[in-house]
This record gives structure tokens, sequence and C-alpha cells, in this order.
């Protein structure tokens, strides 16, 4: 990605944020924490894959992407109006699972602490292949 894309990758994320939040009336999207952890723009900036992270369970997180599609020519017409660019990218919305991957991942660790009769705080260093 070049330093070009990733500025306009962080300046969708931000603007699609606040227009998200303030802006969009989805049912899906009532009273619901949507956060948007990444945004990826093509190089040629034809469209913009937005990486969403949902509380919830897989029902809730099925039915705020249906949502977020739904919505999505609105959020392009609004975001061309927000950001000045030739071409404004049109938005692909994915869940992203980095947040469950990392709870996995802590959950693993516990266990193996667990199983080695030590425990895993939060202030424990992370585990090293050194032991």
């Amino acid at each position: 990605m070049s330093r070009r894309t990733e500025q306009v990758g962080d300046l969708v994320q931000s603007v699609l944020a606040d227009l998200i939040r303030r802006r969009v009336k989805h049912p899906a999207l009532a009273n619901v924490m949507v956060s948007i952890t990444r945004v990826q723009v093509a190089a040629d900036f034809s469209r913009a894959t937005v990486h969403v992270s949902v509380l919830g369970d897989d029902d809730l997180r099925e039915e705020v992407l249906d949502g977020l599609r739904h919505s999505e020519g609105f959020l392009h017409r609004e975001l061309a109006k927000e950001v000045h660019l030739r071409r404004v990218p049109r938005l692909e919305f994915e869940h992203d699972r980095s947040m469950e991957e990392a709870e996995r991942l802590t959950t693993l660790m516990r266990d193996v602490a667990a199983s080695e009769g030590r425990e895993l705080s939060a202030d424990d260093p992370a585990p090293t292949a050194e032991g």
C-alpha cells in the first residue's frame, strides 16, 4: 500500500465512522457498537474494503453488515461530499475477526499457563519461545 492510499484509507475511516454514528438511520445499526478497524483502499481508488468489528453474536454481526451494505449508496454519496477526491471509492464491508482471534489466543495462553500451574495476568510479559 502506498502512502497516498494509506492516507485516503485513514480519511475514509474517520469520515465513515462519523457518518455511521450520526447520519445512518438503518434499524440494524441503531444502538449497536460498530467500530471501523481499518480501511484498505485499492491503488486505483475504485474501491475500499472497510473492516468492521461488531460487539455481539454472529447473527447481530451479519445483521449489521447487511445494514452497512444496504447503506453503501448513501455512505458513498455522503463520503463524496466530505472528502474532495477525484475518485471516491465504492465501499465493501467485511467483518474484522482480529478481536475474536486475539480473545481466542488469550484464552489459549491462559489454558497453557494454567496447565503449567501458573497464572497469566495482564501484567505478565508475553511468553517467549525460550520459556
